[in-house]
């Protein structure tokens, strides 16, 4: 079991050059489990993507349909949160996953800087 952050997510679910990367963790471990807020999250990037012109309406749709599929979601300790984010100097959104990869003793693989620089994380290449 892993804990997925959203970028792992997206390039799972939408063709980009990180895509490689994330198939292959999934084909390494296909438990993926994430942060509520990875919906949101995951939901704005695809509408930046839309007005981009890099997706349409309905191929957006179907990308947050297989990423819900393929990701089992929970909901994190607030206080958990606070405390990882201050300790680590995170985002309150990144220490979702930071709090979440504690709560259940797994890694979380991510492209994320802000996670994989205190050692938070394990960047999907070296997963």
């Amino acid at each position: 079991m892993i804990v997925a952050d959203t970028n792992l997510i997206a390039a799972l679910a939408v063709k980009t050059d990180a895509s490689a990367l994330a198939f292959a963790v999934l084909t390494k471990d296909s438990e993926w489990v994430a942060s509520q807020i990875w919906e949101s999250e995951f939901r704005n990037a695809l509408i930046g993507m839309v007005r981009a012109g890099k997706l349409h309406l309905k191929t957006a749709n179907a990308a947050f349909t297989l990423a819900a599929e393929s990701v089992e979601t929970f909901s994190v300790s607030t206080g958990a949160v606070l405390r990882l984010a201050e300790a680590y100097g995170l985002s309150a959104y990144d220490a979702e996953y930071a709090a979440l990869a504690e709560w259940l003793d797994c890694q979380i693989v991510s492209f994320d800087d802000d996670l994989l620089k205190p050692g938070l994380a394990i960047h999907p290449k070296d997963f």
